[in-house]
């Protein structure tokens, strides 16, 4: 997969990427961490059968580490490049995932008796008047409006 050039990101794509790199730094310092924490537990256990607990703790931090991982990664990619089933599902299912994406917010956000629910409980016209009623706005809507009757004529 070819990478975008930092000089054509944008700032704040630039500082997304930045925070993405410093998340993954983080996580792969935690994951590390834990096999450290893991195999010294696993090796002193012998002399303090106490550690067997913090090993234990560590060995689930690593598991779930890696679970998390491979689900993150199987959704984008194929893990490892093998050719898993099931993995890679966003690219290969992103028409599919768009339409039904769509098909959900046109049927739970933009049905007709949702949006006149909506508009029911909104005091519409009041929050208009209230915002005409400051002479700036009002001042605003009036240039507006001879503005666009001008272009008309």
């Amino acid at each position: 997969m070819s990478r975008t050039p930092m000089a054509l990101l944008s700032p704040a794509d630039q500082e997304r990427l930045r925070s993405l790199r410093r998340m993954k730094a983080v996580a792969l310092g935690a994951l590390i961490f834990m096999a450290v924490v893991f195999v010294l537990s696993f090796w002193l256990e012998s002399r303090h059968p106490w550690l067997g607990y913090l090993r234990a703790a560590a060995e689930g931090g690593m598991v779930g580490a890696l679970a998390d991982w491979f689900a993150v990664t199987a959704l984008f990619r194929r893990p490892l490049g093998l050719p898993i089933p099931h993995t890679a599902i966003i690219p290969n299912r992103k028409d599919e995932i768009g339409r039904t994406l769509g098909e959900f917010v046109e049927t739970n956000f933009l049905a007709g008796e949702v949006v006149r629910a909506k508009l029911s409980t909104t005091a519409l016209s009041q929050r208009l008047g209230e915002w005409l009623s400051h002479e700036a706005h009002a001042e605003r809507v009036a240039a507006e409006a001879a503005t666009a009757a001008s272009a008309v004529l």
